[in-house]
């Protein structure tokens, strides 16, 4: 059997799958959920391009497909996330759709995080269905799976003891009511099931994150949305079945929630739950790993102010297994690395191994949405942040430097301002080029190399021998000979001149980058 990129090999497990089941579903639907409880990073993105990579290839296989993304709007606030006022613990345990917004641009705290991982999602170019988990409970989606979970909820507690255990007492019921006195949703308890009425009877005595319940007896209608289920207690479940979803990746960190669902889905809801993936956590330069609270996120936002989404894209496809250190910094590699498959794509008969030949193939495709692949440009991502960076771009105005840059690698390219201006793929690189010099540059830590007295001499009598009109041919030359005429190993002689001109090891060709 030939390899198989991993989307498309999950893609074809999916249809195989619903065509043994049997389901008669119409359309194939894949789930990302949203967290709504803190700032989406990359690590969130993550799992919706990956999904949305699955509704590609089922489409791709003739199957109908749509990707819904899921917010969890309806959870409490659980902590209060670096770049929240800290006076925000007084929501502690509150459903975040019921907590005001503290930027006062949505109607709610959950409505603005959501906001922001959507935009994120259009900016990349997705196509998906929004469902608000607060709307889910609240328009009658979800009420026939609340009612057999909570009719079946001693089967439902056996699950969870049975799969990860409880510090629960036994016969406890996985519905959190919101109290409708102080507004918390994780400091009350059920005490009672009236499915008669589709309500529950509850008392709000439990304590949450040192914050204790206020002690008020109620009752709630789990058919208007006063309440929501545990995660743990068959939410993922429930969700699943109403929706019929057939595919969702989930991260390690919710690995024991997704399997103890996949059994309630099943066995108590009656529906075979979705194909999954697991993928890793993404870590940040120092090795911890990604966390809304503890606020060391990377935003999507933040992240295309430096690269193109076909970037991002191709990174979120690349793979899903391991666990990936990621940064800003090092944006320009990986844009590089872009570059650089798509040269093997538009060749790929000299990728002599098939599993690599497929792989290149797919990733580059999914990375563009399975729509036209472009060729690849003859100038390059680092080439325009060199150019930039020899230019006194703090001074002058976008415009101008724009206008310079094209001249100069219109230039050096054959290739006219005017083309260039009109060039999509230039003009976005020119401005995350832009964006990267002034807003990522300045805090990077470059090690200053050691340069010995030979090598400065060397470099001294370089510069002091070049002529006015020298070609970039003459220059380059020269380069070469003044090395070995000192004995200075090439390699040493030009990253030491890269590193005076541009700050950093590397550059484009020196000779016509001098000339230039």
């Amino acid at each position: 059997m030939p390899p198989q990129f991993w989307v498309d090999a999950i893609s074809k497990a999916v249809l195989e799958r619903e065509n043994r089941l049997k389901r008669d579903l119409q359309v194939l639907r894949v789930e990302c959920g949203i967290g709504a409880s803190g700032f989406p990073h990359i690590g969130s993105i993550g799992d919706a391009i990956r999904a949305f990579g699955v509704k590609l290839g089922l489409n791709a296989l003739g199957a109908r497909s749509e990707l819904i993304a899921y917010s969890d709007d309806r959870d409490g606030l659980r902590k209060v996330p670096v770049g929240v006022p800290e006076d925000y613990r007084k929501y502690l345990g509150m459903p975040v759709t019921d907590i005001p917004d503290p930027w006062k641009c949505h109607p709610s705290y959950g409505e603005h995080m959501s906001y922001l991982l959507l935009e994120a999602l259009e900016m990349l170019g997705l196509e998906f269905t929004f469902i608000s988990g607060t709307q889910a409970y609240r328009s009658g989606l979800l009420d026939d799976c609340i009612d057999i979970l909570l009719r079946n909820h001693k089967k439902v507690d056996e699950i969870i003891r049975e799969e990860v255990g409880s510090s629960k007492p036994e016969g406890w019921i996985y519905y959190w009511p919101v109290c409708e006195n102080c507004g918390r949703i994780y400091t009350t308890r059920v005490t009672k099931i009236l499915p008669e009425e589709g309500k529950v009877l509850y008392i709000c005595d439990q304590e949450f994150k040192g914050v204790k319940g206020c002690g008020y007896k109620g009752e709630a209608s789990y058919r208007k949305g006063d309440g929501k289920l545990a995660w743990m207690g068959g939410e993922f479940a429930a969700r699943w079945a109403a929706l019929g979803i057939t595919f969702e990746p989930h991260g390690k960190d919710i690995t024991d929630s997704f399997r103890v669902n996949s059994r309630i889905c099943k066995e108590v809801l009656g529906f075979d739950p979705p194909l999954t993936i697991v993928y890793e956590m993404f870590l940040d330069r120092t090795g911890s790993k990604i966390s809304k609270s503890k606020g060391n996120v990377i935003t999507p936002q933040q992240w295309l102010r430096y690269s193109p989404p076909e970037v991002l894209r191709m990174l979120m496809f690349k793979r899903y297994k391991g666990t990936r250190a990621i940064s800003l910094e090092l944006i320009p590699k990986y844009i590089n690395e872009l570059e650089e498959k798509l040269v093997q794509y538009h060749n790929l008969d000299k990728v002599k191994d098939e599993r690599k030949r497929i792989n290149v193939k797919r990733l580059i495709e999914y990375s563009y949405f399975l729509k036209d692949v472009p060729k690849p440009r003859e100038y390059k991502f680092g080439t325009i942040l060199n150019v930039i960076s020899l230019l006194p771009y703090r001074e002058m105005k976008e415009e101008a430097i724009f206008e310079l840059v094209s001249d100069i690698i219109g230039k050096y390219y054959g290739i006219s301002p005017e083309e260039l201006s009109n060039d999509r793929w230039f003009v976005q690189l020119f401005r995350c080029a832009l964006n990267y010099l002034n807003e990522i540059m300045p805090y990077m830590r470059v090690k200053m190399p050691k340069i010995g007295s030979k090598t400065l001499e060397a470099i001294e009598k370089f510069l002091s021998s070049m002529r006015e009109g020298m070609s970039p041919e003459e220059i380059q030359s020269l380069a070469f000979s003044t090395a070995r005429e000192h004995s200075i190993s090439i390699k040493e002689f030009f990253s030491t001149i890269y590193f005076l001109m541009l700050g950093k090891f590397s550059g484009p060709k020196l000779g016509p980058l001098i000339h230039r």
